[in-house]
């Protein structure tokens, strides 16, 4: 598909909204209430000028098994209030055409240092990366968590597969295969455990089967930024991927199978640009 100049600068915002939850008629509907919502309240979106790495093993059924490197070249960021979705994507297309990764973060105040008012942040600091405990398959009671994850992250194949089910969710646990179907490569600078440093080297392999991410920096989400550093975001991560409806029914027994394992490095600057529509 043709991609013109107006797609560069980053997609309709309630597209970009709909990559965290598409798992299922009961699952979308619980998680889609809470992207809906966002999307209508989030001014644009826009691409910032960045690199990145994402890589590791895949094994979604009709669609890809093996290894899978994105090769992003396409960095977007959604700022609202305290959030702060990031789009890390193969090409400039619309989502629904693309390959890429959808992370966000529910609460940047979180992670960000504020000396002002004497927060010290979490840069360089491991956080678990999951699904909202809001958001459950079907047939699974959401259950109260006392201190849920604050990130998700999402690994849609729109481009690649034509298929029913073409996102992949990172979740907090997964159950190893011993096949190699979750196993990923080393990459440098892609271990949040060692604060994402560039000079250290995360291990290849299959893991301890739990997802995390780790922020080195963070747009401040204020869209008129003059100073570069404020509008930078960077962190690495190293997350397993599941399909959360091959849990165990009524979600007791052992977590959902690893569908997939990637690792992945990125560092961007918010751009603010004209937002884009798929409509005149």
């Amino acid at each position: 598909m043709p991609v013109g100049s107006t797609l560069r600068t980053v997609t309709n915002v309630t597209q970009v909204m709909r990559a965290g939850m598409r798992v299922g008629a009961r699952f979308a509907l619980r998680a889609g209430a809470v992207g809906l919502l966002l999307a209508s309240l989030v001014p644009a979106c826009s691409q910032g000028e960045g690199d990145g790495q994402i890589s590791g093993t895949l094994d979604v059924l009709d669609c890809w098994t093996g290894a899978f490197d994105l090769d992003p070249d396409f960095f977007a960021a959604v700022p609202y209030l305290n959030t702060l979705q990031m789009r890390i994507q193969n090409g400039s297309d619309f989502e629904t055409f693309s390959d890429g990764v959808s992370i966000m973060l529910y609460d940047t105040t979180k992670v960000r240092p504020n000396p002002a008012l004497g927060i010290p942040g979490q840069y360089g600091v491991p956080l678990e990366v999951n699904l909202p405990p809001e958001v459950t398959p079907p047939g699974v009671p959401v259950r109260a968590d006392p201190n849920p994850a604050i990130v998700s992250l999402t690994l849609y194949l729109q481009k690649s597969c034509r298929v029913q089910n073409v996102s992949l969710y990172a979740v907090k646990e997964v159950t190893l295969p011993t096949d190699g179907t979750c196993d990923a490569r080393p990459m440098k600078g892609a271990d949040p455990n060692a604060g994402c440093d560039p000079n250290t080297e995360s291990p290849g392999g299959v893991g301890n089967g739990k997802s995390l991410i780790s922020f080195t920096h963070l747009f401040n989400g204020q869209v008129d930024e003059a100073t570069a550093s404020e509008r930078l975001s960077s962190g690495c991560f190293d997350v397993y991927l599941a399909d959360p409806r091959e849990v165990a029914p009524g979600g007791l027994g052992p977590p959902p199978p690893c569908r997939g394992h990637i690792k992945g490095t990125f560092s961007f600057f918010f751009e603010r640009g004209r937002p884009s529509q798929p409509f005149p």
